[in-house]
Protein backbone atom coordinates (compact mmCIF):
# COMPACT_ATOMS: atom_id res chain seq x y z
CA UNK A 1 0.00 0.00 0.00
CA UNK A 2 1.44 3.38 -0.97
CA UNK A 3 1.72 6.31 1.43
CA UNK A 4 -1.33 8.23 0.21
CA UNK A 5 -3.54 5.15 0.28
CA UNK A 6 -2.41 4.30 3.81
CA UNK A 7 -3.08 7.82 5.06
CA UNK A 8 -6.48 7.94 3.39
CA UNK A 9 -7.45 4.66 5.03
CA UNK A 10 -6.28 5.88 8.44
CA UNK A 11 -8.14 9.17 8.04
CA UNK A 12 -11.37 7.58 6.81
CA UNK A 13 -11.63 5.51 9.98
CA UNK A 14 -10.81 8.43 12.29
CA UNK A 15 -12.31 11.55 10.69
CA UNK A 16 -15.40 12.96 12.43
CA UNK A 17 -18.82 12.28 10.95
CA UNK A 18 -20.86 15.12 9.38
CA UNK A 19 -22.93 15.29 12.56
CA UNK A 20 -19.82 15.61 14.70
CA UNK A 21 -18.51 18.38 12.41
CA UNK A 22 -21.87 20.15 12.75
CA UNK A 23 -21.66 19.99 16.53
CA UNK A 24 -18.04 21.22 16.53
CA UNK A 25 -18.86 24.19 14.28
CA UNK A 26 -21.94 25.14 16.24
CA UNK A 27 -20.00 24.83 19.49
CA UNK A 28 -17.33 27.25 18.30
CA UNK A 29 -19.94 29.79 17.24
CA UNK A 30 -21.91 29.54 20.48
CA UNK A 31 -18.70 29.72 22.52
CA UNK A 32 -17.56 32.87 20.75
CA UNK A 33 -20.93 34.54 21.34
CA UNK A 34 -20.38 34.22 25.10
CA UNK A 35 -17.18 36.29 24.90
CA UNK A 36 -17.30 40.08 24.81
CA UNK A 37 -14.83 41.83 22.51
CA UNK A 38 -13.59 45.38 22.23
CA UNK A 39 -11.92 46.74 19.13
CA UNK A 40 -9.76 49.85 19.52
CA UNK A 41 -9.01 51.62 16.24
CA UNK A 42 -5.39 52.75 16.49
CA UNK A 43 -3.68 55.82 15.08
CA UNK A 44 -0.76 53.84 13.64
CA UNK A 45 -0.11 54.69 10.00
CA UNK A 46 0.94 51.34 8.49
CA UNK A 47 2.52 52.82 5.36
CA UNK A 48 5.60 54.82 6.30
CA UNK A 49 7.31 55.04 2.91
CA UNK A 50 5.37 56.98 0.24
CA UNK A 51 6.63 54.95 -2.73
CA UNK A 52 3.72 53.01 -4.19
CA UNK A 53 1.32 54.36 -1.55
CA UNK A 54 -2.36 53.86 -2.25
CA UNK A 55 -4.65 56.79 -1.31
CA UNK A 56 -6.70 54.30 0.73
CA UNK A 57 -3.86 53.89 3.20
CA UNK A 58 -4.53 57.41 4.49
CA UNK A 59 -7.71 56.09 6.14
CA UNK A 60 -6.81 52.44 6.79
CA UNK A 61 -6.08 51.63 10.44
CA UNK A 62 -4.97 48.81 12.70
CA UNK A 63 -7.50 47.53 15.22
CA UNK A 64 -6.53 45.98 18.54
CA UNK A 65 -8.98 43.33 19.73
CA UNK A 66 -9.28 42.56 23.43
CA UNK A 67 -11.58 39.77 24.64
CA UNK A 68 -13.28 39.38 28.00
CA UNK A 69 -11.94 35.85 28.58
CA UNK A 70 -8.32 36.95 28.94
CA UNK A 71 -6.98 35.52 25.68
CA UNK A 72 -3.96 37.20 24.11
CA UNK A 73 -4.92 40.45 22.32
CA UNK A 74 -4.77 40.24 18.54
CA UNK A 75 -4.92 42.69 15.67
CA UNK A 76 -6.76 43.41 12.48
CA UNK A 77 -6.37 45.88 9.65
CA UNK A 78 -9.45 47.92 8.76
CA UNK A 79 -9.95 49.20 5.21
CA UNK A 80 -13.14 51.28 5.08
CA UNK A 81 -15.10 51.78 1.89
CA UNK A 82 -15.49 55.29 0.51
CA UNK A 83 -19.28 55.16 0.26
CA UNK A 84 -21.32 53.74 3.12
CA UNK A 85 -23.12 51.69 4.18
CA UNK A 86 -21.22 48.98 2.32
CA UNK A 87 -20.80 45.18 2.35
CA UNK A 88 -18.16 43.58 4.56
CA UNK A 89 -15.32 41.35 3.41
CA UNK A 90 -13.14 39.36 5.82
CA UNK A 91 -9.62 38.58 4.60
CA UNK A 92 -7.50 36.01 6.42
CA UNK A 93 -3.72 35.54 6.43
CA UNK A 94 -1.56 32.87 4.89
CA UNK A 95 0.52 30.66 7.19
CA UNK A 96 2.78 33.36 8.51
CA UNK A 97 2.94 36.57 10.46
CA UNK A 98 1.51 39.05 8.00
CA UNK A 99 -1.30 41.51 7.44
CA UNK A 100 -2.22 42.07 3.82
CA UNK A 101 -3.73 45.08 2.04
CA UNK A 102 -6.00 44.56 -0.95
CA UNK A 103 -6.58 48.04 -2.43
CA UNK A 104 -7.81 46.49 -5.70
CA UNK A 105 -10.70 44.87 -3.81
CA UNK A 106 -11.35 47.80 -1.47
CA UNK A 107 -11.79 50.11 -4.46
CA UNK A 108 -14.76 48.02 -5.60
CA UNK A 109 -16.80 49.40 -2.70
CA UNK A 110 -16.31 46.99 0.20
CA UNK A 111 -15.19 47.39 3.76
CA UNK A 112 -12.35 44.91 4.36
CA UNK A 113 -11.16 43.61 7.71
CA UNK A 114 -7.97 41.57 7.58
CA UNK A 115 -7.71 39.49 10.76
CA UNK A 116 -4.40 38.24 12.19
CA UNK A 117 -5.43 35.73 14.88
CA UNK A 118 -3.51 34.55 17.94
CA UNK A 119 -1.52 37.77 18.31
CA UNK A 120 1.20 36.81 15.85
CA UNK A 121 1.36 40.34 14.38
CA UNK A 122 1.25 43.78 16.01
CA UNK A 123 1.46 47.20 14.31
CA UNK A 124 5.10 47.39 15.33
CA UNK A 125 6.40 43.91 14.54
CA UNK A 126 5.85 40.24 13.97
CA UNK A 127 6.05 38.45 17.32
CA UNK A 128 8.73 35.95 16.40
CA UNK A 129 9.00 34.77 20.00
CA UNK A 130 5.65 32.99 19.49
CA UNK A 131 7.01 30.98 16.56
CA UNK A 132 8.51 27.50 16.62
CA UNK A 133 12.31 27.12 16.63
CA UNK A 134 12.27 26.65 12.85
CA UNK A 135 10.41 29.94 12.40
CA UNK A 136 7.04 28.40 11.55
CA UNK A 137 3.91 29.10 13.57
CA UNK A 138 2.54 26.51 16.00
CA UNK A 139 -1.17 26.68 15.10
CA UNK A 140 -1.16 23.60 12.84
CA UNK A 141 1.07 21.33 15.01
CA UNK A 142 -0.88 22.40 18.10
CA UNK A 143 -4.11 21.37 16.39
CA UNK A 144 -2.82 17.89 15.57
CA UNK A 145 -1.34 17.51 19.06
CA UNK A 146 -4.57 18.58 20.74
CA UNK A 147 -3.06 21.45 22.75
CA UNK A 148 -4.10 25.13 23.10
CA UNK A 149 -3.22 27.57 20.35
CA UNK A 150 -4.66 25.46 17.54
CA UNK A 151 -7.23 26.29 14.90
CA UNK A 152 -10.11 26.24 17.36
CA UNK A 153 -8.55 29.27 19.07
CA UNK A 154 -7.56 30.79 15.70
CA UNK A 155 -11.13 30.59 14.40
CA UNK A 156 -12.55 31.90 17.67
CA UNK A 157 -10.44 35.05 17.32
CA UNK A 158 -11.78 35.50 13.80
CA UNK A 159 -15.39 35.14 14.97
CA UNK A 160 -14.88 37.89 17.57
CA UNK A 161 -13.35 40.23 14.99
CA UNK A 162 -16.19 39.59 12.54
CA UNK A 163 -18.77 40.42 15.21
CA UNK A 164 -16.97 43.71 15.90
CA UNK A 165 -16.96 44.64 12.23
CA UNK A 166 -20.60 43.71 11.65
CA UNK A 167 -21.65 45.99 14.51
CA UNK A 168 -20.09 49.08 12.92
CA UNK A 169 -22.74 51.54 11.69
CA UNK A 170 -21.16 51.92 8.24
CA UNK A 171 -21.33 48.15 7.56
CA UNK A 172 -24.20 46.21 6.00
CA UNK A 173 -24.12 43.32 8.49
CA UNK A 174 -26.04 40.88 6.29
CA UNK A 175 -23.63 41.37 3.38
CA UNK A 176 -20.67 39.34 4.69
CA UNK A 177 -18.23 37.41 2.48
CA UNK A 178 -14.79 35.89 3.10
CA UNK A 179 -11.64 35.53 1.02
CA UNK A 180 -8.00 34.58 1.25
CA UNK A 181 -5.05 32.67 -0.17
CA UNK A 182 -3.49 29.49 1.27
CA UNK A 183 -4.34 29.37 5.00
CA UNK A 184 -6.48 32.42 4.31
CA UNK A 185 -8.48 30.44 1.78
CA UNK A 186 -8.83 27.40 4.01
CA UNK A 187 -9.69 29.56 7.01
CA UNK A 188 -12.32 31.41 4.96
CA UNK A 189 -13.99 28.11 4.12
CA UNK A 190 -13.97 26.97 7.75
CA UNK A 191 -15.45 30.25 8.95
CA UNK A 192 -18.10 30.14 6.23
CA UNK A 193 -19.04 26.68 7.47
CA UNK A 194 -19.21 27.86 11.09
CA UNK A 195 -21.31 30.93 10.27
CA UNK A 196 -23.45 29.18 7.68
CA UNK A 197 -25.12 30.25 4.42
CA UNK A 198 -27.68 32.37 6.25
CA UNK A 199 -24.82 34.68 7.38
CA UNK A 200 -22.23 34.34 4.57
CA UNK A 201 -22.99 35.36 1.01
CA UNK A 202 -19.93 33.82 -0.69
CA UNK A 203 -16.36 32.57 -0.22
CA UNK A 204 -13.22 32.96 -2.34
CA UNK A 205 -10.53 30.40 -1.47
CA UNK A 206 -7.33 30.76 -3.51
CA UNK A 207 -4.86 27.84 -3.31
CA UNK A 208 -6.56 26.75 -0.07
CA UNK A 209 -4.55 25.17 2.72
CA UNK A 210 -6.25 23.01 5.40
CA UNK A 211 -7.73 20.92 2.61
CA UNK A 212 -7.63 17.12 2.27
CA UNK A 213 -4.87 16.48 4.81
CA UNK A 214 -4.42 12.80 3.91
CA UNK A 215 -4.27 13.66 0.21
CA UNK A 216 -1.31 15.95 0.90
CA UNK A 217 0.83 13.02 2.04
CA UNK A 218 2.04 15.44 4.76
CA UNK A 219 4.50 16.76 2.19
CA UNK A 220 5.43 20.23 1.00
CA UNK A 221 6.41 23.38 2.88
CA UNK A 222 3.15 23.55 4.87
CA UNK A 223 1.69 20.08 5.40
CA UNK A 224 5.12 18.68 6.33
CA UNK A 225 4.86 20.60 9.62
CA UNK A 226 2.60 17.74 10.70
CA UNK A 227 5.15 14.95 10.24
CA UNK A 228 6.69 15.14 13.75
CA UNK A 229 3.22 15.05 15.34
CA UNK A 230 2.14 12.15 13.11
CA UNK A 231 5.09 10.15 14.37
CA UNK A 232 4.50 11.08 18.02
CA UNK A 233 0.76 10.58 18.64
CA UNK A 234 -1.69 7.75 17.90
CA UNK A 235 -2.87 7.87 14.29
CA UNK A 236 -6.55 7.84 15.28
CA UNK A 237 -6.13 10.94 17.47
CA UNK A 238 -4.01 12.70 14.87
CA UNK A 239 -6.52 12.26 12.05
CA UNK A 240 -9.56 12.92 14.23
CA UNK A 241 -8.18 16.31 15.33
CA UNK A 242 -7.25 17.30 11.80
CA UNK A 243 -10.60 16.10 10.48
CA UNK A 244 -12.42 18.89 12.29
CA UNK A 245 -10.35 21.55 10.46
CA UNK A 246 -10.19 19.84 7.07
CA UNK A 247 -12.30 21.89 4.66
CA UNK A 248 -13.40 18.65 2.97
CA UNK A 249 -15.14 17.66 6.23
CA UNK A 250 -17.17 20.88 5.97
CA UNK A 251 -18.24 20.47 2.33
CA UNK A 252 -21.80 19.54 3.32
CA UNK A 253 -22.10 22.88 5.15
CA UNK A 254 -20.59 25.03 2.37
CA UNK A 255 -23.77 25.61 0.37
CA UNK A 256 -23.10 29.30 -0.34
CA UNK A 257 -21.28 30.17 -3.63
CA UNK A 258 -17.68 28.96 -3.35
CA UNK A 259 -14.74 29.90 -5.58
CA UNK A 260 -11.67 27.64 -5.54
CA UNK A 261 -8.38 27.90 -7.41
CA UNK A 262 -5.27 25.74 -7.63
CA UNK A 263 -1.82 26.17 -9.14
CA UNK A 264 -0.12 23.69 -11.44
CA UNK A 265 3.25 24.59 -9.93
CA UNK A 266 2.00 24.71 -6.35
CA UNK A 267 3.85 22.07 -4.35
CA UNK A 268 2.62 23.52 -1.05
CA UNK A 269 -1.12 22.99 -1.54
CA UNK A 270 -1.24 20.56 -4.49
CA UNK A 271 -4.15 20.73 -6.94
CA UNK A 272 -5.33 17.21 -6.09
CA UNK A 273 -6.30 18.39 -2.61
CA UNK A 274 -8.33 21.33 -3.95
CA UNK A 275 -9.97 19.15 -6.58
CA UNK A 276 -11.12 16.71 -3.90
CA UNK A 277 -12.85 19.54 -2.08
CA UNK A 278 -14.47 20.82 -5.27
CA UNK A 279 -15.84 17.37 -6.02
CA UNK A 280 -17.35 17.23 -2.53
CA UNK A 281 -19.21 20.53 -2.80
CA UNK A 282 -22.78 21.06 -3.95
CA UNK A 283 -24.46 24.25 -5.07
CA UNK A 284 -22.87 27.15 -6.93
CA UNK A 285 -19.13 26.65 -7.21
CA UNK A 286 -16.19 27.33 -9.49
CA UNK A 287 -12.76 25.71 -9.74
CA UNK A 288 -9.98 27.43 -11.68
CA UNK A 289 -6.76 25.56 -12.46
CA UNK A 290 -3.87 27.94 -13.17
CA UNK A 291 -1.25 25.83 -14.90
CA UNK A 292 1.83 27.94 -14.12
CA UNK A 293 0.72 29.35 -10.75
CA UNK A 294 3.05 28.90 -7.78
CA UNK A 295 1.96 29.12 -4.16
CA UNK A 296 1.56 32.87 -3.71
CA UNK A 297 -0.80 35.79 -4.05
CA UNK A 298 -1.21 36.70 -7.70
CA UNK A 299 -2.91 39.15 -10.01
CA UNK A 300 -4.96 36.22 -11.27
CA UNK A 301 -6.41 35.65 -7.81
CA UNK A 302 -7.33 39.33 -7.51
CA UNK A 303 -9.30 39.16 -10.77
CA UNK A 304 -11.00 35.93 -9.71
CA UNK A 305 -11.90 37.41 -6.33
CA UNK A 306 -13.25 40.58 -7.93
CA UNK A 307 -15.50 38.73 -10.36
CA UNK A 308 -16.90 36.33 -7.76
CA UNK A 309 -17.55 39.12 -5.28
CA UNK A 310 -19.32 41.20 -7.92
CA UNK A 311 -21.59 38.25 -8.64
CA UNK A 312 -22.44 37.23 -5.08
CA UNK A 313 -21.16 39.58 -2.35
Amino acid sequence: MDKLSRMRREAESAYPSPGEVDAWAEGLLIGSEKVAVEGAVLDDMPIRVPFGNSPNTLVNRYVKFTASDGRRPFYGYWQPALNTPAPLLINLPGYGGSITMHPQIADLGYHILHVSPLGYVTPEKTRDELALPDGNWPVLPNTAAGIPGGYGDWLSDCLLAIRWAQARPEVLPRRLSLFGTSQGGGGSLLLASILGPERVRCVCADLPFLTDFPGSGLEGDAYSLLQPIYEAVPAADFWMRLGYVDTVSHAHRLTMPVLLSAGGEDATCPPRTVERLFQSLSGTRQYTYLEHQEHTHSRSSMYLFSAWLRLYA
